[in-house]
Parts: structure tokens; sequence; C-alpha cells
């Protein structure tokens, strides 16, 4: 039986289960253990460093009651997206936080059942107010990031590309004119808004971008363990847990 993990319990798991290393002692793992890259600088409200640097999240919560009850042991490492994913394909570790359009080989890994839905959408410190406003426009994108809805703009120049380390970054950016727009998804963006630019007001463009099915992808050698993975997650949406994870990890900090 699954139930919501509160904040208080979900700290004790972590501290039990989970081992935090640096990306250079990856090599260190046991073959017992399943190891995450986790996107560093973090993606609140889906996984970011709490407590003495233990790993948060609607993800960390999810995966934490999972491997409670499988024979491996959960380890993260804190990896930027890119070292991310080709550790992936190497086998360097075995699950990050990707969706299959973002990679660069698809083909190679294994994806869970969605874990979250979201929405992207372009942000500015103005109204968007026709659509020629998004012309010929600098825009804040996250370092490594693949923007498969917005590849065209960026192909022709239409939309130019100001990469930056965060999302957090990106709309520092934006409001020091280092780019004119931002792109960012919506749970970021709001968690973002509320908890560092609260004196800010940013204008969403009123149609999404994009919309995302959030996965994990694995390692193929963890093909066995993908049918119990998603079996999961599929229980937990219909439960409402993530729903409530997500939820409550919205909250302001």
């Amino acid at each position: 039986m699954f139930r919501l993990i509160n904040s208080v319990l979900c700290q004790l798991r972590l501290a039990a289960l989970l081992v935090i290393l640096p990306a250079q002692a990856a090599e260190s793992f046991t073959a017992d253990s399943f190891t995450v890259a986790l996107y560093y600088p973090q993606v609140p409200p889906y996984m970011y460093a709490g407590a003495d640097n233990a790993p948060v999240g609607v993800i960390p919560e999810l995966l934490t009651a999972f491997f409670a009850q499988q024979p491996h042991r959960l380890q993260y490492v804190y990896e930027n997206r890119y070292r991310a994913e080709i550790g992936l394909y190497d086998g360097k570790y075995d699950a990050s936080v990707l969706a299959a359009k973002w990679t660069l080989q698809p083909e190679e890994l294994l994806f869970s059942q969605p874990v979250l839905e979201h929405k992207d959408y372009l942000y500015a410190t103005v109204p968007f107010n026709t659509p020629e406003a998004l012309s010929n426009k600098t825009v804040c994108l996250r370092r490594h990031y693949i923007y498969t809805a917005i590849n065209d703009a960026l192909q022709s120049g239409s939309l130019i590309r100001v990469d930056a380390e965060s999302e957090f970054d990106q709309f520092n950016m934006l409001l020091n004119k280092r780019c004119q727009l931002a792109y960012m998804n919506e749970h970021v963006a709001s968690w973002l808004a509320q908890n560092h630019f609260s004196a800010i007001t940013f204008y969403r463009q009123p149609q999404p971008i994009d919309k995302t099915a959030l996965t994990l992808a694995l390692h193929p050698k963890w093909a066995a363990l993908k049918p119990r993975l998603d079996a999961f997650i599929r229980s937990a949406h219909r439960n409402g847990v993530i729903d409530r994870a997500l939820a409550h990890h919205m909250k302001k900090r």
C-alpha cells in the first residue's frame, strides 16, 4: 500500500536510504545500488537539495518510496544535464529525469510511465501583445537543455539563444535585460516566482509553447525493474500521491 510521505518521514527515509556522493565518486558504486543523476543546479519542485544537501522534491519522494520495497540501494549524484545523459548511455548512472524527446539517443534508453505532465511557456517582463512580440528576440534557455518546440525558431535566428546555468539564472538574466524572453516550464517558473521573485511581475505568454510528460530514463540493464516502477507510478497517480506531493513542494518555502 502506497501513501504520501510527509516531509518528516521523507527526511528520515532519505537519511537512511540515500547516499549523496559527488560525481567523481560514481565509479565506487556497488552492483546492488541504483544511481540516479539529479540535475545541478537543482529544479524545484521536482528535485532540489534540502537539509544536509539531501535531495527532496517530487522525484526523490517517489523514488524513495519505491526503492524501500526493492532490493537495491538508492543513491544520488548531482550532475549537470549533459553529463547526466551521457552517463546514462555509458552505464555510469542508472537513471535520470528525462523525456525521450530531450535525449540525443532515445532508442538507447528505457522510459518510465510519466511521473508528471507540465506545460512550457515563454516569460517576459512586459505583456505579450502581438505574435510579432516573439520575433527577433533573445531568449534565455538552460545550458545543455534541448528545446524541441522552438528549435526551428532557434535555427532560423528568429529567436536567439542565450544560455543560463539554471532556471533561477534565466529569470535573473531576464530582469537584467540580458535576454528579452525566458522559456520555462510552468511548475518551476511558479516556484521561482513565489520563492525568489515575489516582488516582480513576470508575464507569461497566453498559450503554452509545448507540453511534456516528464519521465525517468533508465539504462537498458534495468529492463526487469521497469515494469515494477511503471506499476508503482500508475498506483501513485490513481491514489493522488503525486498530485499531493507536487502541491506540497510547490508551497512557498
